[in-house]
């Protein structure tokens, strides 16, 4: 399910492949030129890889393939920037919740506000995250999204969301857009959804700008097909259980590195292993441990940790780490990333599979064992940065299941493990009995499962059972045999003592630490319970010889610095034997993929640099290299078939194995159906470059597949050993060494001599850090094909002792034959190197080293293109071997740039690498060509190098034939004549036009500059600018230099432009320089010919529609576009007159302001009468919701935001503007139409447009150089940290440049005398120009926060020249998406006054104000730009209005300057046609005016303009009239994106016509309203209380409002005790009072945020922010008087979607809500009233029988009404039953309702029964004594 899809990420996927150098090429290297032959390779052995398809040769070089960049500079923490946009959340489960959502990332934890009562709350927070952090570990971060109920006390979940940045990073522009998170429980999978977020993500590192997406409309989107997800994932996904078994592992330092365990080992010796092991594995913020193995570095755990996800999980990779367990912390051995997509497949069907991994050994990498602890060893071992050293393996497996119902229905795997659980428990929990503590990340990560919000199952630690023990049949023995070459460079630090090169695999031939005790063969001996037991020990040499013999290096001869290894005659070996599974096969695919990639990318960047030169065979060179891609690719399909039939029963193969054999065959297959449609693709679609493009996404994917998930065999470390410490190290692949018998499946560097660069391990001190260059010879395979081991060294070596064979390998090679030879270095020149002084040059010189010589070249001062012109030659140099390979592949040259400093070591500049030239004796002598090399300093490019080496061989008997050298005084050889490049003249003009924004130097004002160009060894001064504060531009504009340059333009130097100060005493200080590496830039074109006479006969008619074709045939218009398009080409071909008809739709009228009304009645009423239809029903529009709705700016830029995401959703966007306007200037444009269409519903009514630009307008028309170019000048050091450019920034020139060819036959030196230069055509005068400038901020958007709260209070400061306007009183409280609105004027005089900065502050009442971020603009550029940005083109002409021409010149003046200012003839207005440069266009030229015809050009002008682009020779966009976006930065945050400000300036020259009043875009103020609730009757409620006598069913009943947003003027009726049956009277007004702006359907809430607040201010949510609707709550609530009162339903009505109320209670149902009961606006309605239903839990629990009224501010004053039943206008009492009173408040009237009405008949019964009872008691107790009384008186 994962797979392939996320590919499109540039892997490092084999760093040796990295840049072809161009200047050393040899024909082992050289990219075969036309399509290689074919041979037929048959079948015969049992050899994986070898197939009976045909394949190509692949040249068998002896040498590895050249790498010029020695090596790369380490990843550093770099600033990152995560931005959230949290916008609202919709069905959140839970009754009458609080929810706020809480934002984690890593440590860091924000939350939105808390929005009471309700379920869907409105949120639309910002919230920007900045990290600095390695990109490692930053991608892994998680971002977590949690919804919570806010209670007094605690807090409870509503569910979470979760991704890694990775994912967000992976997408399109970073970001997603608009999505909605599936909130889901994660400690209770079986529940389901728990609602939606609806969020904006982006991620950005520095440098990348975040782009403004469209936000979604206000209508009902639909949530499950735009959820939060990747594309291709499945909106619903199921959870699933990730089973991490890990089994044991191997290999593991026996002792840590911390302080304590030294000591201990000092008590107890060496045996015993001091590490205590534990496996931690993390993924997607949930972290589970295996228990503690004590005292083994070969610990067995056989346990399985289980995580429940969500599946896909949103998450990129797994991470295993294994920690030992200390006393006082815990420290991490080694770390390992599972890719997830790399063991995965999410295509559908039977192709794709789940996550699966072995069982399979993973290898751990960090810092080198005998390591002292440190913070890189750290980091080392927690997977940031490479590896120096193995750590060990671990034996593992990873499986997932998908649970089909939740937890209910439980796997058989959980089944079967469950009753094991317990039995272990006390063993995982006990034995551990505490989580690391230590150990920094385990820590953190362990903290973070523990949130008691929505608190994830946390991962359960299983026992699994052990898989079944590898025999001894499956354990092969392999050789690494090596011979080393060559060992030069070596540091003179480490070169004192004798030095010896140690090779390891894995644990093999390591021999320092001591790794297996006594035994030498290590673990297979002395661990038993080891499944790596050799098959045949005895058969094979007991002890490897894995080091060389130490030897004492020399002094490099010419070099202090460097030493080397005597190594001419005799070339040490070693071997190190090793015992590992036999699992070659899945290396064997590797490698096969592998060499099919580098043959497809190196015929790929062969074709890429045909085309670069314009070579015509280009394309068909690339589609010979695509079909030879199919074929390679064909024959591994046929392997891996074959392949997977003989092997499909074989037990040791995984199911990542098969599936991965299968998913490559099956990529394969796609691939080479995408290479065939690219070889058939027709030569007019895209061209080589979109064809280059195509086929570089192929290797993309190859390169993917290539990566083998499931370790093997790990790396081989090549160590330097000096006095028995490790100094430095390499480290290759196991892969590329292997050796098949088949070509095509051995590895890319087996059995060839490599160039390796040693160096040390830990943190990379600055400059170059290699220790060692070696040259060695690598080959590793199985004994049994030891015999191969030999057969690619290079010819007339033999082995000294032993031979091809793995019982007895070669300990060293001779080679009898050695020849001298002499090296010739031509260093000629270098260009773009790096600046290392602090006056921003460098005081270059390059040394060479080659085998045992070195020589270094002149001291070239200040200058970054230093021509050295010097030969070095080096001899005698003695090399062995035979000549033909001497020849064909020579030793590499290495060649070091370094700056010189007086006062310390040189500075590093940079390096590369190449090969020379060989000529041997017996051939004629033929010069080198020049050729240049790129320099790399780290990451960086540090230039090119020209330079030519040629390696001659000296005879040793007869007369020298070595070509003779040009010395110099000093005995310095130049470069010979026959190389040095052929020179021409040529003639480089300079258009010098000023400096711009330089800065203090030395503390001093720049204040006399002048401008040095220099080239080729030539230097022309401009003239020195006498007062650069007063006129920064040049008096003389234009001059020329003539230089000798080489007539191969790729072999042309650099040019450098250098500023000076002239100062006192004739003192010069350099200001800054900038150098140009190409002057290919600067080549002179010859103008277009001018357009030949009109010809007389007939010109072809030719129809351009620019508005809208009136036929409704959509194809139609699609026909015309596409004739004008070619009709257009055609234009600047022929030369003919072309009739070109511009046809107007007839726009329809936009409602006019009030104080027109009259008139347009009268206007319309003819149009009224021969309607005739009723306009009862007719829908309105927005205009019409308030008769007080004037049509201003903002409805423009409403219609333009609306049109924008109209073409933006549109597969096909408009080729013109289409909207039209009927503008107040329409006095004269009167159209009679037979009447207007109605507007669509919910649109506005058509209005004129301008253009959004999302991006700065540099970005869409260029940087405004079409006149002039601006180069920035430097000065300091360079280097590689974040804000250095800024730092080195001191200014600007502003210059042009013009190269060409002097011919002999002209005079040129006339020309330039009379002034006929071609630099300077159509450049203006450079005087001083006094413009008046409008810079309009329409808003700002994601601004940075800048306060505590995560919020800010932003203002905007306006910068030009030495004005500066702050608009500080006007900040905008607590908003990152503040609406501005504001206009500046201010007069400026260019040149010194033409930069304009927009600066955004953060206002504070305390303290200074908090810069958030700047955007500058060089108006200059813009003013005398051909695109004419000084005042944009407005799509329609009107005079006034919300679109009245702003524009000094109208339309027409516009077009008759353009044609004079491009020596065009004026246009010719005739009526209904105007004649532009031999075009004519046609288009309505007559409209009325009060009934009168008038002429006007205006319109058609307009059209034209629009279209001046196709104006042959001088045509070009006119900058349209436009709203642009540009982003912020913040010096504090160098390149990081602070927000975005829309805006756009007007420009207008003094000396033209004023004009006019400038364009009002204040925001429109908010517009007053009241809605009146009537709250009549309830019905149907869900009876709650339940009396306690009686036991009858009844509630108190009362309801709850408030306006969203508003929740501070809740209201609530009184209470209708006792309802028995669910009904209520309330007779009950709610009066809300609110502002709002019936345009944007924007809510203004006008209230303390808190009690400390700055004011009370308006805080608008604006378009861009989101909208909040107008939405009323209705709640019913059961009264409590001593508890917490019950809630019970709530209804929410959308006041413009409002459901159209039931009549009658019966018919009121819950799905009025949800189906498509007709909505109603309650401001178009204004009154409404109906039932409506109470909702909980989507069940009905009561209804509402309500009227609303809305009425407007005013009308309110005038006409008002009381709250309650309150006068004026009151409500009548309701009338409810008796039985409606408190208990509490009236005890008799509860008595007699309650108990006398029910048990009348039983209480009078009762008190009869009493008085009998009475009666009878007093009966029985007088009656003895009366009876007594009786008797005694007788």
């Amino acid at each position: 399910m994962f797979g392939l899809k996320g590919k499109k990420k540039k892997k490092e996927v084999n760093t040796d492949l990295v840049l072809a150098n161009k200047g050393a090429v040899d024909s082992g290297a050289e990219v075969p030129s036309e399509a290689s032959p074919m041979v037929e390779v048959i079948n015969t052995e049992d050899q994986p890889g070898s197939s009976a398809v045909r394949t190509r040769i692949i040249p068998n070089n002896k040498r590895a393939k050249l790498r010029t960049c020695i090596q790369k500079s380490e990843e550093k923490p770099q600033h990152f920037q995560i931005t959230i946009n949290i916008t609202e959340a919709r069905q959140l489960v839970g009754e009458n919740i609080d929810p706020s959502v809480v934002i984690e990332i890593g440590d860091e934890k924000k939350q939105t506000s808390v929005k009471e009562g309700t379920n869907a709350p409105f949120y639309n927070e910002y919230f920007v995250f900045d990290f600095f952090a390695h990109k490692e570990v930053f991608f892994d971060k998680v971002i977590r999204l949690t919804v919570i109920h806010s209670k007094m006390l605690r807090n409870f979940c509503v569910g979470a969301f979760k991704l890694d940045v990775w994912t967000v990073y992976r997408q399109p522009g970073h970001q997603f857009l608009n999505k909605w998170a599936m909130l889901t429980n994660p400690g209770d999978i079986s529940t389901g959804v728990k609602g939606y977020v609806k969020c904006d993500i982006s991620v950005s590192a520095k440098g990348d700008t975040i782009k403004p997406g469209p936000k979604a409309s206000d209508a009902e989107e639909r949530i499950d097909k735009n959820l939060l997800i990747p594309e291709g994932f499945p909106s619903e996904r199921p959870w699933a259980r990730f089973y991490v078994k890990v089994y044991r592992a191997e290999g593991l330092p026996r002792n840590n590195s911390s302080i304590m365990a030294n000591v201990t080992k000092a008590f107890i010796g060496d045996n015993t292993a001091l590490i205590d092991p534990y496996v931690v594995v993390g993924f997607f913020k949930q972290v589970g441990r295996t228990s503690t193995q004590k005292s083994t570095a070969d610990p067995v755990w056989n346990e399985q940790i289980v995580f429940t996800e969500m599946f896909p999980p949103l998450c990129q990779r797994l991470k295993i780490q294994v920690w030992d367990e200390g006393s006082m912390s815990d420290v991490a051995i080694g770390t390992h990333y599972f890719d997830l997509r790399r063991i995965s497949n999410e295509q559908d069907g039977d192709r794709g599979f789940l996550p699966t991994f072995g069982p399979a050994w993973i290898n751990l990498y960090g810092s080198a064992r005998n390591y002292s602890i440190g913070d890189d060893t750290v980091e080392l071992n927690e997977g940031i940065g490479e590896g120096v050293s193995y750590r060990g393996r671990v034996y593992m497996e990873l499986t997932v299941e998908i649970l089909s119902g939740g937890t209910g229905s439980e796997s058989k795997l959980s089944k079967m493990v469950k009753p094991l659980k317990d039995t272990k428990a006390g063993k995982v929990g006990g034995k551990d009995g505490k989580t690391p503590a230590g150990g920094g990340a385990v820590g953190a990560a362990g903290g973070a499962a523990d949130d008691d919000k929505g608190k994830a199952l946390a991962p359960e630690v299983l026992p699994v059972e052990s898989p079944p023990v590898l025999n001894s049949d499956n354990i092969e023995s392999f050789l690494l045999f090596g011979a080393l070459f060559e060992a030069t460079m070596i540091d003179r630090k480490i070169g004192d003592k004798p030095i010896s090169i140690e090779f390891s695999l894995g644990n093999y031939g390591n021999v320092l630490d001591d790794l297996f005790g006594s035994s030498p063969l290590g673990s297979p001996i002395s661990n038993p319970s080891s499944p790596l037991l050799p098959k045949e020990p005895q058969d094979f040499p007991v002890t490897s010889k894995s080091t060389t013999p130490p030897q004492r290096p020399l002094i490099v001869d010419g070099n202090k610095h460097y030493m080397y290894l005597p190594l001419e005659k005799q070339k040490p070996c070693i071997n190190v034997l090793s015992h590992w599974e036999n699992r070659t096969y899945r290396l064997y695919n590797s490698n096969m993929l592998e060499n099919i990639a580098v043959l497809f990318e190196e015929g790929l960047e062969f074709a890429a640099e045909l085309n670069r030169n314009s070579d015509p065979g280009a394309e068909h060179m690339l589609k010979t290299i695509l079909r030879e891609f199919c074929m390679d690719a064909r024959s591994f399909i046929a392997t891996s078939e074959a392949k997977l039939k003989a092997e499909l029963k074989s037990s040791y193969l995984t199911q990542l194995d098969r599936k991965r054999l299968t998913m490559c065959k099956e990529e394969l297959e796609s691939m080479i159906e995408e290479a065939k449609s690219l070889v058939d693709r027709k030569r007019n679609t895209g061209g080589v470059k979109e064809l280059l493009l195509d086929a570089t996404k192929l290797t993309h994917k190859l390169r993917f597949l290539v990566e083998e998930p499931q370790h093997t065999v790990p790396d081989v470390f090549v160590w330097l050993l000096s006095n028995n410490k490790r100094v430095a190290y390499s480290r290759v692949r196991a892969r590329d060494l292997l050796y098949s018998r088949s070509r095509e499946a051995r590895g890319i560097h087996c059995g060839k001599i490599l160039t390796l660069f040693l160096k040390p391990p830990g943190k990379r001190v600055t400059g170059l850090s290699v220790q060692a260059k070696l040259d060695v010879y690598l080959w590793y395979g199985t004994c049994s094909e030891s015999i191969h081991m030999l057969d690619d060294l290079p010819a007339r070596f033999i082995s000294a002792t032993g031979g091809a064979d793995a019982s007895c390998p070669p300990t060293s090679l001779l080679c009898t034959e050695q020849y001298q030879f002499q090296l010739r270095c031509h260093m000629y020149q270098a260009r773009g190197l790096i600046a290392a002084d602090t006056s921003g040059l460098s005081d270059p010189f390059a040394r060479v080293t080659f085998l045992s010589h070195s020589q270094t070249t002149n001291i070239i001062s200040q200058t970054l293109s230093p021509t050295w012109n010097q030969c070095l030659p080096m001899s005698p140099l003695l090399l062995s071997g035979d000549l033909q390979h001497i020849q064909q592949e020579p030793p590499r040259i290495v060649i070091e740039v370094y700056d010189d400093d007086a006062l310390s070591k040189a500075d590093y500049l940079g390096a590369t690498v190449t090969v020379p030239e060989v000529r041997l004796s017996s051939d004629p002598y033929t010069p080198p060509t020049l050729q240049y090399s790129p320099l790399h300093c780290g990451s960086q490019t540090g230039g090119d190098l020209l330079a030519a080496f040629e390696l001659l061989q000296i005879q040793e008997f007869g007369e020298p034939s070595l070509p003779a050298l040009e010395e110099q005084e000093g005995g310095i050889f130049t470069v010979p004549a026959n190389i040095r490049p052929v020179l021409s003249t040529y003639r480089l003009e300079v258009f010098f036009w000023g400096l711009r924004e330089l800065k203090k130097v030395q503390l001093l004002s720049v204040d006399r500059p002048q401008v040095f160009i220099e080239c080729a060894g030539k230097t022309l001064r401009s003239s020195v600018i006498q007062k650069y504060k007063s006129n920064p531009n040049f008096t003389t504009l234009v001059d020329f230099i003539e230089l000798e340059l080489p007539e191969n333009e790729h072999l042309h130097p650099p040019l450098s432009i250098t500023v000076v100060d002239w100062r006192a005493f004739g003192r010069s200080t350099l200001v800054g320089n900038h150098i140009i590496n190409n002057l290919k830039a600067f080549k002179y074109i010859p103008p277009p010919a001018p357009p030949a006479p009109v010809q007389k006969h007939k010109p072809p008619k030719v129809t351009y529609t620019l508005g809208p074709a009136l036929t409704p045939d959509p194809e139609s218009t699609d026909g015309s576009s596409q004739h004008a398009g070619e009709t257009s080409s055609a234009a600047a071909l022929t030369n003919q007159d072309f009739l070109i008809t511009v046809e107007d739709e007839a726009p329809p009228t936009p409602p006019d302001p009030p104080n027109k009304e009259e008139t347009r009645k009268k206007r319309d009423s003819t149009k009224m009468s021969t309607r005739g239809r009723s306009t009862k029903r007719r829908r309105r529009t927005i205009a019409d919701e308030s008769a007080e709705s004037v049509i201003d700016w903002w409805s423009k830029y409403y219609a333009s935001v609306e049109k924008q995401a109209q073409q933006d959703s549109s597969p096909f966007p408009q080729i013109f503007e289409r909207v039209s306007s009927f503008s107040d200037g329409d006095k004269k444009k009167k159209q009679k139409e037979k009447g207007t269409l109605e507007p669509s519903i919910g649109l506005p009514t058509k209005l004129a447009t301008l253009k959004l630009y999302n991006k700065e307008l540099e970005a869409e028309f260029g940087p405004f150089d079409d006149w002039v170019n601006t180069y920035e000048l430097f000065r300091g050091k360079a280097n590689e940290e974040e804000g250095a450019t800024e730092e080195r920034f001191v200014g600007k020139f502003k210059g042009r440049f013009c190269l060409y060819k002097l011919s002999e036959d002209e005079d040129w030196d006339k020309d330039a005398d009379t002034g006929n230069f071609r630099v300077n055509r159509g450049i203006p005068p450079n005087g001083p120009v006094q413009v008046l400038v409008r810079v309009y901020i329409v808003s700002a958007s994601n601004l940075h926060p800048a306060d505590p709260d995560g919020k800010s209070d932003p203002y905007i400061v306006i910068r030009l020249g030495k004005n500066e306007i702050k608009d500080r009183d006007n900040y905008i409280p607590k908003q990152l998406n503040p609406v501005f609105g504001r206009s500046f004027e201010m007069q400026a005089t260019f040149p010194h006054e033409s930069l304009l900065s927009v600066v955004i502050y953060d206002y504070d009442m305390v303290g200074g104000d908090d810069l958030i971020g700047e955007t500058r603009i060089d108006l200059e550029n813009r003013f005398y730009s051909r695109h004419r940005a000084t005042c944009g083109l407005p799509t329609e002409y009107s005079l006034d209005g919300y679109n009245a021409w702003r524009d000094c010149l109208k339309p027409t003046e516009l077009l008759t300057k353009l044609c004079r200012d491009n020596a065009l003839d004026d246009p010719q207005f005739k009526p209904g046609r105007i004649t532009v440069a031999g075009k004519v266009f046609i288009g309505k030229t007559l409209f009325m005016d009060e009934d009168q015809p008038l002429e006007s050009y205006e319109h058609l002008s307009l059209k034209i303009l629009h279209r001046w682009a196709e104006i042959p020779a001088v045509g070009c966009k006119l900058v349209p009239e436009h709203i642009e976006t540009r982003t912020l930065f913040n010096k504090a945050r160098p390149g990081m994106d602070q927000g975005q400000v829309q805006m756009w300036v007007d420009m207008f020259p003094m000396d033209l016509p004023h004009p006019g009043r400038s364009v009002d875009i204040s925001p429109r103020t908010p517009k007053g309203y009241e809605l009146r609730v009537i709250i009549w009757n309830t019905e149907d409620v869900i009876l709650e209380d339940s009396n306690f006598l009686t036991g009858q069913q009844s509630s108190d009943i009362y309801i709850k409002g408030w306006l969203k947003g508003l929740e501070d003027d809740r209201q609530e009726t009184d209470v209708h005790y006792n309802s028995l049956t669910g009904e209520g009277n309330f007779n009950w007004r709610f009066v809300f009072p609110f502002s709002y702006l019936p345009a944007e359907k924007v809510v203004v809430v006008r209230k303390r945020q808190h009690i400390f607040s700055l004011d009370k201010k308006t805080a608008i949510l604006s378009l861009q922010a989101g909208k909040l609707p107008a939405i009323l709550s209705l709640q019913v609530w059961v009264c409590e008087r001593l508890s917490v009162c019950v809630f019970v339903g709530t209804v929410e009505l959308d006041l413009h979607g409002l459901p159209r109320g039931a009549k009658t209670a019966k018919s009121c149902k819950v799905d009025m809500l949800t189906d498509g009961t007709e909505k109603i606006s309650i401001f178009q309605q204004k009154r409404a009233r109906g039932w409506w239903p109470f909702c909980k839990s989507g069940e009905l629990t009561g209804k509402v029988e309500a009227e609303f009224h809305l009425v407007t501010a005013e009308e309110g004053e005038k006409n008002p009404v009381g709250r309650a039943r309150k006068e004026p206008e009151p409500l009548p009492k309701p009338n409810r039953p008796d039985t409606s009173f408190s208990w509490f408040v009236n005890p008799f009237k509860c008595f007699f309702h309650l108990v006398w009405r029910s048990y009348k008949k039983y209480i009078i019964i009762a008190l009869v029964l009493l008085i009998t009872l009475l009666f009878l008691a007093l009966l029985f107790y007088t009656l003895p004594g009366a009876i007594s009384q009786k008797i005694i008186n007788g």
